[in-house]
């Protein structure tokens, strides 16, 4: 029917998450003819996911699958420093071999040729205390490689 997605996406709107991309499969019809739609979306806090699963279990929505990163928390810090020289490769692999722990997201201001660089990394975990431990982690990698962490830069 018209207008059915617009409805399902108005959850994840109000509730604060942040859509990233709608895909119809259509070439997967359901037995009785419909048309699954696969939505990704980002959203801060475990609350509001629970919120936007309620409502669309309310609204009848069925949901076949949660992606594997279902309620992932996430942290953002800044990492500033000689990031590429201390080798930001084996920075994200060592947070990457911890399990539930994934580096999602990387952003790098380079400076000059020997100046320091500017890095705002995404840690993304399956709870609160994995995204601990991978904060606690990156601070001792940070110390001896003479790195810069600030947290919490969740806003920027």
């Amino acid at each position: 029917m018209p207008g059915q997605l617009v409805k399902v996406l108005e959850p994840i709107s109000s509730f604060g998450g942040n859509i990233q991309s709608v895909v119809h499969r259509r070439e997967r019809k359901t037995p009785l003819g419909r048309v699954p739609v696969t939505i990704i979306f980002d959203v801060g806090e475990r609350v509001r996911l629970n919120r936007i699963l309620r409502a669309f279990r309310s609204m009848g929505v069925r949901i076949i699958r949660i992606g594997e990163r279902e309620g992932a928390v996430r942290s953002t810090v800044l990492l500033v420093g000689h990031i590429v020289h201390t080798d930001i490769r084996d920075t994200i692999d060592r947070l990457n071999e911890l399990g539930g722990v994934m580096v999602s997201d990387l952003s790098l201001a380079m400076g000059r040729v020997g100046q320091e660089s500017a890095a705002r990394m995404t840690i993304a975990a399956d709870d609160e205390r994995r995204t601990a431990l991978a904060l606690s982690k990156l601070e001792k990698i940070s110390a001896r490689k003479k790195l810069l962490v600030i947290k919490s830069v969740e806003g920027m």
